[in-house]
């Protein structure tokens, strides 16, 4: 045991003293003088222990009024080589002739101090101007040609030559692109590939968001094998260098199946590298999922409506703007309601904001074990809603109007249990809501997958994310990811699972909750919205669906000829004009049926339909213009099967 202490204690020394000769030798040339000045402060002092005699002061005296007189001289005649070369052993031969006399004394002390400072004070401008113009020197080199071997062997030619063949490469690579490093911290190697850390001359040329932007050509000039990825570091002007020479996520990775039980679980949609899993919190706020085209935004919802299709706590309706609900159609059995146009998505966007409402009133009345009001909605009050929107931006541009919903959705409805999970492939501020109403901001989750173009990456994790190291762009594989989140602060290339579509049959038909479609009913124009809960009933409001009695049944929103909704403070003049047909309806007549209070208050939107073509005013009866709409009836009644089936039998 004795042997195994001194041979561990005789490893950390020999570790410790190969650390200080490495930095000793990358730093040779920085700590010279000291090493000069120090060494002969050490040889005077051996020479005071040996015994020193007026021949030796002689000497040393002789050496002082040599060194002095070879600075007047120089001094005079304007010679500062000269002058700096007197001053210079006049300090030095003063610190070696008091060292010698006195032994190590506080004296000695301070000449060996003084002669330190002095000569640091003449050196350091003289080693930053030499290297200054090596590097100029290295730069035109390469810009004349290949630049020589011969140019640099060692830390005294920065920019050239490092501690690897990699540093080298790194080197020479920056000296080509016209910024060449000032320091370059040891290459660290892993199992995928290696990085480092590089520092880089101060300014606004030289900063690493300068050489970001010249990616592709410090690619070429370094012609290593690997994958290159650059990031800004701590500081404006440090390179995070990151090459990676292989890519453990190469493969697909094959779904395992549903591995939560509750939606308040965290739900894993992938791994990274390390074979850690990639877990996204649907409690904890709304998801925005956002890509290239077929770059995986599918896998990810299918992944995610995989897990969720398992928890009993938990009700999943969807919006798909792909005509018949390509996407989310094959998870139909196990979705309270599924939306495959703009009709049935202002449907749907209806029924969420009208539960909203009923679960805000009920949250209103309930009470914690102290008497505290309760603000937030979890599995015990029912089950949570989960609104999945495929093709964000295709809705917004179809139904335009849904916009303000959708914010105002997106803005309260997380207190009351109900999130919204939305993929786009156009993450822009139209897509979510226009200017003013930017709803991004509400995503506390984002999953970005490969895109082309550094815009949609800042438009996905926000302002600078690029320059942070957020580079979707660096994806080269569908279904590879970067997630941000309150989990994850700090880019990290992952890959989701692949989902087949035997996955998809198998897993929906185990956990469907709701018979295959019956032949839709006759959709009613329009309906009011239930009656609010009964403060007083110890229960959840209705609209769970599932258990609770099925997919409930979803009417028709009153729109106008071109799609958008009719305003509720529109809808009685609307409908009254649809109830008169062909008869029409003049305006001293909507008053008197209640409509409004004054004939002016209708006189606005009227004069507006009839320069739309809705409603034509060529007709009079009487003195008063007779308004008729210019067909039978405006509002669609377009049937949905997937959201007009009632009474189904859950599973």
């Amino acid at each position: 045991m004795k042997d195994t202490r001194l041979r561990r204690a005789a490893a950390a020394v020999a570790g410790a003293s190969i650390a200080v000769c490495r930095f000793c030798g990358r730093l040779r040339y920085e700590l010279a003088p000291a090493a000069a000045s120090l060494g002969l402060t050490a040889m005077s002092w051996w020479h005071h222990a040996t015994g020193i005699g007026w021949p030796d002061h002689t000497g040393y005296g002789l050496a002082v009024a040599a060194t002095g007189a070879l600075c007047a001289k120089g001094l005079e005649h304007k010679n500062t080589k000269a002058a700096a070369v007197g001053l210079g052993g006049a300090v030095m031969s003063v610190d070696a002739w008091i060292g010698a006399a006195l032994g190590p004394s506080v004296p000695s002390f301070l000449a060996t101090g003084v002669t330190m400072i002095g000569t640091y004070g003449i050196y350091v401008p003289w080693l930053v101007k030499a290297r200054h113009d090596r590097m100029n020197l290295q730069i035109k080199a390469v810009k004349n040609g290949a630049l020589p071997d011969s140019m640099g062997v060692n830390v005294a030619a920065p920019g050239v030559t490092g501690d690897s063949v990699e540093e080298t490469a790194l080197r020479r690579a920056l000296v080509a692109l016209g910024v060449p490093a000032q320091d370059v911290s040891r290459i660290m190697f892993t199992d995928t590939g290696w990085h480092a850390a590089v520092t880089l001359p101060p300014g606004r040329n030289t900063s690493a968001e300068a050489v970001i932007a010249k990616q592709t050509q410090l690619e070429a000039n370094l012609d290593l094998p690997g994958k290159l990825r650059l990031a800004v570091g701590a500081q404006a002007n440090q390179l995070i260098v990151r090459m990676q020479t292989h890519d453990p996520l190469a493969d697909t990775v094959a779904w395992p199946g549903p591995a939560i039980t509750s939606v308040e679980q965290s739900l894993p949609i992938g791994i990274y590298p390390d074979g850690a899993p990639i877990i996204i919190d649907l409690v904890a706020g709304h998801v925005l999922i956002a890509g290239g085209t077929d770059m995986g935004k599918s896998g990810v919802i299918n992944c995610v409506t995989g897990n969720l299709v398992a928890c009993v706590d938990v009700e999943i309706l969807g919006i798909d703007m792909k005509p018949g609900a390509l996407e989310l159609g094959p998870w139909r059995r196990n979705m309270l309601a599924l939306a495959d146009g703009p009709d049935a998505a202002r449907q749907v966007l209806t029924m969420v904001k009208a539960e909203m409402i009923r679960r805000g009133k009920y949250l209103a009345t309930l009470r914690g074990p102290k008497g505290e009001p309760v603000r937030k909605w979890t599995s015990e009050h029912g089950p949570y809603w989960i609104l999945i929107v495929d093709e964000l931006a295709e809705l917004l541009r179809q139904a335009p109007d849904v916009a303000s919903e959708l914010v105002t959705i997106n803005q309260v409805a997380r207190a009351m249990g109900i999130r919204v999970i939305a993929a786009t492939q156009s993450p822009s501020e139209q897509a979510f809501g226009g200017k003013g109403t930017d709803a991004r901001q509400q995503y506390s989750t984002r999953i970005g997958l490969p895109v082309f173009e550094a815009e949609p990456i800042n438009m996905i994790f926000g302002r600078g994310a690029y320059g942070r190291g957020w580079r979707l762009d660096w994806l080269d594989l569908p279904g590879k990811v970067m997630v941000a989140s309150r989990r994850y602060e700090k880019p990290r290339e992952g890959r989701c699972y692949y989902v087949t579509d035997g996955d998809i049959v198998v897993v929906s038909t185990e956990h469907g909750r709701y018979e295959e479609e019956l032949p839709a009913e006759p959709a009613r124009a329009h309906s009011q919205p239930e009656d609010d809960p009964d403060p007083e009933s110890p229960t959840p409001p209705p609209g769970g669906g599932g258990p609770r009695g099925g997919r409930p049944v979803l009417r028709a929103v009153p729109t106008f000829p071109d799609g958008s909704r009719i305003p509720d403070n529109r809808l009685a003049l609307w409908e009254a004009l649809q109830k008169a047909g062909p008869e029409g309806l003049t305006l001293p007549e909507a008053v008197a049926q209640g409509i409004a209070g004054h004939r002016t208050s209708v006189q606005g939107p009227v004069s507006q339909w009839v320069a739309k073509g809705w409603v034509d005013d060529s007709g009079t009866r009487g003195r008063a213009k007779v308004y008729v709409l210019t067909a039978a009836d405006h509002t669609p009644t377009i049937t949905v099967p997937s959201l007009e089936k009632e009474n189904a039998i859950a599973r």
